[in-house]
């Protein structure tokens, strides 16, 4: 899978689809759908490519008898933070699976909503042109929201941490470029921990020390930069994704525009909370395009890395006819169906992301923004028809105001 990765890595920004050949050449080896071994430098593999299979790995609990996470994984993530709740072992992970879903459970009636949602408009207020115009705005949001600061540099840390978490050429050959990067982001979490409290938080970090964290400090602030990575990292594709897709689609698009005219005030939290269609086509550009592609876990004899690669598992032709066409209209169904049920755009079960209702807010709040009140919308016409492939070309996710013709 190694070489795989790579090819895509290489294809992501052109006008190719590496997923489809990845996902082409994954069908043709499994024949009857069973998962594929392979080695690959004296390595064992196997990438899973039935959802029966997936949810045998993914729906039992880390803390019992779930699979630990793979090397890939493991090494990725103790490059930052070796205490991190996604690469905590047995009674470890649960004990902070607890604490995250304390300190992350989030709706429209949540006590910081109507907070959030102004420094989301805030930093949504401008038009967005491109993807790193949309990046820019959610590391402002992450830092209004998380640490609860205005610091630039910092944002800037987080991102060189994420790119080093993601590449592991950067961090065998750079790798110490990114220790005083490291050292000053632990730095400031660890001051804006050993504050004093105030008596109202208004940010997630003050707001989690008021959730009985972990006892130990180093423990807890290794937890954050996850919700960091998150608006900058996968929050950020999804945004510029769905947003992508809406405008792409004139009946789409003419349905969240009426159903944001018809939702009232958009600076109210349960405004944005109400907007269940909007809500729809980021799950469905999710299920499409996940942003998170892979996920890595070891066989219990840790003789195999075992591989989830989403794109497969999303697109399965058995799930249905249309599992290759943008369908919002399918996740308004409570009972769902075969191609819904299939997604782990937040994964699912004890793994499920605990910071799901935070992303989707931030995420509807800004769309409804750069739709209802700015106009953009995306100048390609490449996302239009249906079926959609397999790699989102990003080189392609630019946008315009309505009405402008570019350049």
């Amino acid at each position: 899978m190694g070489s795989t990765l790579l090819i895509e890595r290489l294809w992501r920004r052109s006008r190719a689809d590496p997923g489809a050949v990845i996902c082409r050449w994954a069908r043709a080896r499994s024949g009857r759908g069973g998962d594929i071994a392979v080695r690959i430098f004296r390595r064992a593999y196997l990438l899973v490519t039935s959802g029966e299979s997936s949810r045998s790995i993914l729906d039992p609990s880390p803390a019992k008898d779930g699979l630990p996470p793979g090397r890939s994984k493991r090494n990725a993530m103790s490059f930052l933070a070796p205490r991190a709740l996604t690469i905590a072992p047995g009674q470890d992970w649960a004990r902070l699976r607890e604490f995250h879903e304390r300190a992350l459970a989030f709706d429209d009636g949540h006590p910081l909503a109507q907070r959030f949602l102004a420094q989301i408009r805030a930093a949504f207020s401008p038009p967005v042109r491109s993807s790193e115009d949309v990046r820019s705005a959610m590391a402002q949001v992450m830092l209004g929201i998380v640490p609860g600061v205005a610091d630039p540099r910092l944002a800037s840390d987080v991102q060189a941490m994420f790119e080093a978490v993601q590449s592991p050429v950067r961090r065998r050959l750079l790798g110490i470029r990114y220790r005083p990067i490291r050292r000053r982001l632990y730095g400031h979490l660890r001051s804006r921990v050993r504050q004093p409290l105030a008596a109202d938080a208004d940010n997630l970090l003050d707001l989690a020390r008021n959730k009985d964290p972990p006892a130990d400090e180093e423990e807890f602030i290794q937890q954050i930069p996850h919700w960091m990575f998150t608006f900058t990292g996968s929050g950020t594709d999804l945004l510029t994704r769905t947003l992508a897709m809406i405008t792409s689609r004139p009946a789409v698009h003419r349905q969240a525009l009426d159903e944001l005219s018809a939702a009232g005030a958009p600076d109210q939290a349960t405004t944005v909370g109400s907007l269940k269609y909007l809500e729809a086509c980021l799950l469905e550009t999710g299920r499409l395009f996940p942003p998170v592609r892979m996920t890595f876990h070891r066989s219990k004899d840790g003789e195999q890395e075992i591989i989830h690669y989403f794109p497969l598992l999303h697109r399965d032709p058995a799930l249905g006819a249309s599992v290759d066409a943008y369908r919002p209209e399918r996740w308004l169904d409570p009972a769902g169906d075969a191609i819904t049920g299939a997604s782990s755009l937040f994964l699912r079960g004890p793994r499920s992301c605990p910071g799901q209702g935070l992303i989707l807010f931030v995420c509807k709040a800004a769309l409804a923004q750069q739709l209802g009140e700015i106009g953009m919308r995306v100048r390609t016409t490449r996302l239009s028809v249906d079926p959609l492939p397999v790699t989102f070309p990003e080189s392609e996710a630019h946008f315009q105001p309505e009405g402008s013709h570019g350049d």
